[in-house]
């Protein structure tokens, strides 16, 4: 483990809670910490900027303050859903070895198995409501 966890910590304040990777189909409720993958297609002065997820739908990721960069090719994102767009925390550019090798078919694969199996690093009381009709398979093996 050693110095990396430290610096990881700092960057990432709430590190204990893990951060569902999602595609433009599956952003969630509103309000809920997410990280997905997008190739940049279209940057505005005032929003932030679109990305074509790996589902092949367009989303405006927006920012918290202006951009000072030019963008181009694959990010991951981590930010809050609003429905349709993420109101954007972090991105952090692919280098240009994930982004020749990136698997779209296995993170799509990756995203839709996180959202079936519902959360289940959510240990907090509100992963209730999202269950609501589904009967709990007996624990007691």
């Amino acid at each position: 483990m050693g110095d990396h966890d430290d610096f990881e910590d700092n960057q990432y304040p709430d590190n204990d809670e893990f951060v569902p990777y999602v595609t433009a189909g599956n952003l969630g409720k509103v309000g809920a910490k997410v990280t997905l993958w997008g190739k940049v297609t279209k940057v505005t002065a005032s929003e932030g900027f679109y990305v074509k997820t790996v589902d092949d739908q367009e989303i405006l990721i927006k920012l918290k303050r202006p951009l000072n960069e030019p963008l181009e090719g694959w990010y991951e994102i981590y930010g809050v859903s609003q429905g349709k767009t993420v109101l954007c925390d972090e991105y952090v550019p692919f280098n240009d070895e994930m982004t020749k090798n990136i698997d779209l078919d296995g993170h799509k694969a990756l995203a839709r198995l996180l959202v079936a199996i519902d959360d289940p690093w959510n240990l907090g009381d509100d992963s209730a409501n999202s269950m609501a009709g589904v009967v709990p398979m007996d624990q007691n093996y």
